[in-house]
């Protein structure tokens, strides 16, 4: 089950009940190895407008750095698509890493199969 807290959203926005259930979707393939995601939005500007919405995910995988990402938009929820992107790539980069790695033993490790 992945534990996702929101920070920074105000009780009052309907976007907050959309915005969890799309992160669970994107994070679906993550079920048994994520422990954590965090969602924050936050506005740099308050009440003064503009390009001011910042929202932030950070998703903590076992055995591997947090992967963090971060976006500006006018509004929360375009804020929210351009972070979830990012980290749709994140996380597409550190599978491939972590495929990779597998793929090539290392160098003492493939010395003792030589060995014996």
């Amino acid at each position: 089950m992945i534990r996702v807290e929101v920070l920074g959203l105000p009780a009052h926005l309907a976007a907050g009940a959309r915005l969890v259930p799309r992160l669970r979707t994107a994070l679906g393939a993550l079920a048994g190895r994520a422990t954590r995601v965090r969602l924050r939005l936050v506005d740099d500007n308050g009440p003064k407008g503009g390009v001011a919405t910042r929202c932030a995910l950070s998703v903590k995988l076992p055995g591997r750095a947090v992967i963090h990402v971060e976006a500006v938009a006018t509004t929360p929820a375009l804020a929210f698509d351009a972070a979830l992107a990012r980290l749709e790539r994140g996380l597409a980069r550190a599978r491939l890493a972590s495929r990779e790695g597998r793929r090539h033993p290392k160098k003492y490790y493939a010395a003792r199969l030589a060995r014996g």
